[in-house]
């Protein structure tokens, strides 16, 4: 059977070039944004084919290596390009099919058995299926993590640090605060108060929606940091319909001074506006 296996490797490998082509011109018809990017496609179906060839006579151990090798540098390459996974995924019919021709007329002229082509063609699915696996993996990860970092760049910027006077600044925070939120935020003021060495720090609510008891939490473990690196934490922008949450809660913000607006919060620190700053 070996022999064989060698002989639908070579025959293989022999029309990678034909395949690929083949392939690519199947695709960009039913995927027309890839044809721009179809040389380098191409690139990666010729290894591709030339894999699976090879792929069918190599023992399980060297081939398990080779595909998930092949699939961890190619997914990751082709997830770059910025292909989609359906137009990927799709492919393997093309290569079912095309290769599978392959296979049958090789059979045919090594007057292979029922028993002898049924082996080969299981091997050739076993194969498709690692490819499958092994190039889903690593495409689906770096989607992930680019997902991951488009959130955390949307993140920072929903954290403001706002320096308005030697010493002091602002952090004016809109919009709902969950744990992911207020892990930056303990971050980002930590961080923005030692590089711009502040003396006062004013978290201004005037944009959170809703502050229950998992918020003021957050908030309280912002400002206790904060007074550990010796900077004086206030709260601004509390609403008639937050004190009214904030009481009916039973919250209390303690020692930490709060005000209605962000002016009564700077003025508390003898930072005065001029008439054009309230314009």
């Amino acid at each position: 059977m070996s022999k064989s296996l060698q002989a639908f490797t070579e025959k293989i490998v022999e029309k990678r070039y034909e395949l690929a082509e083949r392939i690519t011109q199947e695709q960009n018809k039913r995927y027309p944004e890839l044809v721009s990017l179809a040389d380098k496609l191409k690139e990666f179906r010729i290894d591709l084919v030339q894999l699976y060839g090879e792929a069918l006579s190599m023992d399980e151990e060297e081939r398990n290596v080779r595909l998930m090798e092949w699939g961890e540098e190619t997914g990751t390459a082709c997830a770059m390009l910025g292909t989609t996974l359906d137009s990927m995924l799709h492919e393997v019919s093309h290569y079912r099919v095309a290769i599978g021709e392959v296979i049958r007329d090789e059979a045919e002229k090594s007057n292979l058995s029922l028993q002898e082509f049924y082996e080969v063609i299981s091997r050739f699915d076993a194969i498709m299926n690692l490819v499958v696996y092994s190039f889903s993996l690593p495409f689906v990860r770096y989607h992930d993590e680019q997902m991951k970092k488009s959130q955390l760049a949307l993140l920072e910027l929903s954290v403001p640090v706002v320096p308005v006077a030697q010493g002091v600044a602002v952090l004016p925070l809109v919009g709902n605060i969950d744990t992911h939120r207020a892990k930056l935020l303990m971050e980002e003021a930590l961080k923005r108060s030692a590089d711009l060495r502040l003396h006062h720090f004013i978290l201004d609510l005037s944009g959170v929606p809703v502050i229950d008891t998992i918020v003021a939490q957050q908030i309280f473990q912002i400002i206790n940091a904060l007074r550990l690196l010796g900077v004086d934490a206030k709260i601004s922008g509390i609403r008639p319909e937050i004190a009214q949450t904030v009481v009916s809660l039973g919250i209390n913000f303690g020692r930490t001074d709060t005000f209605a607006n962000l002016h009564q919060a700077l003025a508390s620190i003898g930072f005065t506006y001029k008439q054009q700053d309230l314009k």
